[in-house]
């Protein structure tokens, strides 16, 4: 499995690992000139692994406008850039005075200081997510509501985190393995923290961006992604939402280029539906103006999965070839891009406007879905950046470098 961020990670806390014994045996860990050559030469890997991680978020953007990857790379993004300015801010406030031990500490509370930055970021996110949730009445009770109260109240949680370890091992332990195991806990605790508010910054950006996204002028077909229809068959503000999306897009299109685009309406029938939401968007879709022969329905999914695979297939009928844009609310635009490419399906997305209250509980609904979908991913590289850490303080506590108050 190829993930470029941890790769770079670990080659980075080599040479930090390799850097430090080098000056312990040669007894020059108080060599300022030394210190500040490492200093350098770090902040030097950091700009090329930054300069990396734009590269291939660009290439990825070109070409899949929807991938996981896009997310992570920019997470890490993040999280370098702001330690690379840190790292600058260090050397030249410390020039002359500047030591190994400095920069190895440094180094390895550079997730606490990310933490501590990003933190009245999250405080006010996660507060924001519990009001909102409190605010929505029109979906009525939904479990899915609950979880921006739910993420909300994590993200509080682990923000103490390593104060609540600390006071249960304070009561296990005593003398200095309590004090060095709380220090590795923090350490490991802000680490995984830094890594979900990232992924949280980044799925903010990449979210709200693929929302904006206004595609090439060049479609043939335009999807339309179902959702829930109301009690007599008409159409929800959300759904309509996306229908009047797609017709202004089309409108817009034969402006410009004077070419005229299909319209694929996709949902099936619910169990508590008069009618299946492709149906109820046809209707919609005719009393707007649409000629019936631009229309063609699909009737038979149930999931975003199924709308993109099933619309696909009756598109392939008419033009195989044909360019695609899918239309959804500015919210699920992201996901939905990131499920056709996982089907091989080239597309864009547009994405129309929904309520305050409702877009920052569906937008933690996408969060969710991201981390869940990559799961094992995510674990794995969480267990890769603690275990990199731990070889470090073990390092640093065999040689003596530890600054532990």
């Amino acid at each position: 499995m190829k993930k470029r961020g941890i790769i770079y990670l670990i080659i980075t806390l080599i040479f930090i690992i390799l850097a430090t014994i080098i000056l312990n045996y040669t007894d020059m860990s108080n060599n300022a000139l030394i210190s500040k050559s490492v200093q350098i030469v770090l902040i030097l890997a950091l700009i090329r692994i930054s300069i990396g991680c734009t590269f291939y978020i660009r290439n990825q953007y070109e070409r899949r406008k929807y991938s996981y990857k896009i997310i992570m790379n920019l997470g890490l993004l993040i999280f370098i850039n702001v330690n690379i300015i840190r790292m600058i801010n260090l050397l030249i406030k410390n020039w002359n005075v500047l030591n190994i031990i400095d920069i190895y500490n440094n180094t390895l509370k550079s997730f606490s200081y990310f933490d501590m930055l990003t933190l009245p970021c999250i405080i006010i996110l996660a507060l924001y997510g519990i009001i909102t949730n409190i605010v929505i009445k029109k979906e009525g009770f939904n479990p899915k509501n609950l979880l921006g109260i739910i993420l909300g109240f994590l993200s509080l949680v682990g923000i103490c985190g390593s104060q609540t370890l600390y006071y249960v091992i304070s009561r296990l332990l005593l003398g200095s393995e309590r004090q060095f195991i709380k220090y590795a806990l923090d350490i490991c605790i802000n680490a995984t923290l830094s890594y979900f508010y990232t992924l949280i910054i980044a799925t903010l950006y990449c979210n709200i961006r693929a929302g904006k996204h206004i595609p090439k002028y060049d479609k043939d077909f335009v999807i339309i992604l179902g959702s829930r229809i109301n009690k007599d068959g008409t159409l929800t503000p959300l759904l309509k939402g996306r229908v009047d999306k797609a017709i202004e897009f089309a409108k817009e299109q034969y402006e410009y280029t004077k070419r005229k685009i299909v319209y694929v309406p996709s949902g099936g029938k619910g169990r508590d539906e008069v009618t299946s939401e492709a149906d109820a968007i046809k209707k919609y879709l005719i009393q707007n103006g649409v000629d019936k022969k631009q229309i063609i329905i699909e009737d038979k999914s149930t999931n975003t999965s199924e709308n993109m695979k099933y619309s696909k297939d009756k598109i392939d009928k008419i033009n195989s070839k044909g360019n695609i844009v899918f239309s959804t609310t500015n919210y699920h635009v992201f996901r939905s891009g990131v499920i056709a490419n996982k089907q091989g399906i080239e597309c864009e997305g547009i994405g129309s406007k929904t309520k305050w209250y409702f877009y920052t509980n569906a937008l933690i609904r996408e969060f969710v879905a991201n981390i869940v979908n990559e799961k094992m991913s995510h674990i794995i590289l969480i267990i890769m950046i603690n275990i990199s850490l731990l070889v470090l303080i073990a390092i640093g506590r065999y040689y003596n470098f530890l600054l532990i108050k």
